[in-house]
């Protein structure tokens, strides 16, 4: 069992407290968070530390850390963060969910966050500070680079490339053999069926307004009202 230091007091935080703690052979020791933002000196009963201090109370040679943000700045920020742990000698270390289905045994890189029901199939690769939300599919032989944002329920296909620092929407899907370009920007629903360009970003139409009331509709087995 490592004793781990979360750097995080938001949601992001809380979730990583959650699974870290009832899923994993992980110990959640502290939270840190830089000084300027620190508002309370506790979080789920632990101590909240300033980053700046954090090496002198929870030694590096002792504990780990997890950076638990989410994408602010299209993950920029989680990485500066990853970046700057890494510089205070800390081991970063990975979440996978026991429900996750990782069949290919694939290698996932440090400071990775993987929920329940994503399956990550065999010949594919995961890197550094990706974190994967619950439901998605990662193809067969697809790379997925560092510093990565896939939100839930996100089909990326075989043979597919992710750049760096790319943000994927809620039920966004990529055709095989795509790749999405650095700094992509795919949203909630979206179809790729094409590589993208580097700091595009891709939106799906909203659906509009049918024109009549729900309390207007006699069965839902009808296509339109009456």
């Amino acid at each position: 069992m490592s004793k781990v230091i979360i750097f995080g007091a938001g949601k992001i935080a809380d979730e990583a407290f959650f699974y870290f703690t009832n899923d994993s052979p992980h110990e959640i020791v502290a939270f840190t968070v830089d000084s300027e933002y620190l508002i309370a000196p506790e979080k789920h009963g632990l101590p909240v530390i300033p980053f700046e201090e954090i090496r002198e109370k929870y030694p590096p040679g002792d504990h780990k850390m997890f950076v638990a943000v989410g994408y602010q700045d299209l993950n920029r920020f989680r990485a500066q963060k990853y970046a700057e742990a890494k510089a205070k000698n800390y081991e970063l270390v990975s979440y996978i969910s026991s429900r996750a289905a990782n069949v290919g045994k694939v290698e996932v890189g440090d400071n990775c966050f993987v929920l329940e029901f994503a399956t990550i199939q065999p010949c594919a690769s995961v890197g550094n500070d990706v974190f994967i939300w619950s439901g998605n599919h990662i193809g067969h032989s697809t790379v997925i680079n560092d510093h990565v944002m896939i939100t839930s329920h996100v089909v990326i296909s075989g043979c597919c490339t992710v750049g760096e620092f790319s943000f994927l929407g809620v039920n966004a899907t990529v055709r095989d053999e795509t790749v999405i370009a650095r700094e992509s920007l795919i949203g909630m629903g979206v179809s790729i069926l094409k590589d993208t360009k580097e700091f595009e970003v891709y939106k799906a139409k909203g659906a509009e307004p049918a024109g009549f009331r729900s309390d207007e509709i006699k069965s839902l087995s009808h296509k339109s009202k009456g």
